[in-house]
């Protein structure tokens, strides 16, 4: 059994809860909605092209996108995962947590000595 399994167990929390949470805290809303139309108008306006996104304070909107159940097989069985799902699945259990009462955790301490996922590097280019 995992260290990500172990505190699941410990804590009492159900696997499909930590699902339907993470597509809650991870739904774009209002705010993250008018965000994307912003920085979509940005991009269309011919005199804002060359300015960054943070100059005209357009904030980054959420993913749009929780943790998959894949993904969560993923976790409980201790196989590397991406930075950004170790994240959504950090905020999904300090969101259960936060309801019981509990401190929040932090990755290290949910995933243990479990490796990040990185993506392939980038091949140099012959100059």
């Amino acid at each position: 059994m995992g260290s990500f399994q172990q505190f699941l167990t410990d804590k009492n929390i159900p696997s499909e809860k930590l699902l339907r949470l993470s597509r809650q805290l991870e739904s774009y809303g209002s705010e993250g909605r008018t965000l994307l139309k912003k920085r979509s108008a940005r991009r269309r306006d011919k005199d804002a092209q060359g300015k960054s996104y943070e100059s005209l304070s357009i904030g980054k909107p959420k993913s749009g996108r929780g943790v998959s159940a894949q993904q969560l097989q993923a976790a409980l069985g201790d196989l590397p995962l991406t930075a950004s799902v170790r994240g959504k699945l950090v905020r999904a259990v300090n969101a259960v947590l936060g309801k019981q009462g509990g401190s929040p955790v932090d990755a290290p301490a949910l995933f243990g000595a479990s490796p990040v996922r990185r993506g392939a590097t980038a091949k140099k280019s012959a100059s």
